[in-house]
């Protein structure tokens, strides 16, 4: 299958929505914790800050990455995305409420953490469910297209809320 059949087809589709738009949300997300935490003049980012900023970010596929294949196997796919979604809500409901208080710290750190591990497990749990609504010759660029746009979409987003936030600023 083309990659515009595969675009058209519509489980497919479906999945590349919710994923493409959860993406486009960590984008945001991430930009706007780097404004506050890193950016911020009242904070005085220094490089260790910077160093911690960025192995909070990478951390979770080094931790949730190899147990979540497991989790994944012993749970139901959709009661996982389910209870991996709310539990994401949560937890970004409580880093707002951080942001908000003016909270940083090791507490901050470790919401976030949380917040891209779950977003890992989220993820996996899409990437998982795509042998499921795809025929197997069409696999393979069905999968490198969601993860080709999925960085696509988290960087230029990130990008375009950083700009917009440094144009508010000038």
């Amino acid at each position: 299958m083309s990659f515009l059949g595969l675009l058209r087809h519509p489980r497919f589709s479906r999945l590349l929505a919710i994923r493409w738009t959860g993406q486009a949300t960590d984008g945001v997300f991430q930009s706007a914790l780097a404004s506050f935490v890193l950016f911020s003049p009242e904070r005085q980012a220094n490089a260790l800050s910077a160093a911690i900023g960025f192995a909070v970010v990478l951390l979770p596929y080094s931790i949730v990455g190899p147990f979540v294949g497991t989790i994944l196997d012993r749970v139901s796919r959709q009661r996982a995305l389910f209870f991996a979604n709310l539990a994401r809500s949560a937890n970004l409901l409580l880093v707002a409420l951080f942001v908000f208080s003016g909270t940083t710290g090791v507490a901050l750190t470790a919401v976030v953490l949380i917040a891209f591990g779950i977003n890992r497990l989220i993820l996996a749990a899409l990437s998982a469910g795509l042998p499921l609504l795809i025929d197997a010759k069409s696999l393979i660029t069905a999968n490198a297209t969601a993860l080709l746009v999925d960085q696509f979409l988290l960087l230029s987003v990130a990008v375009l809320v950083w700009e917009s936030e440094l144009l508010l600023i000038h």
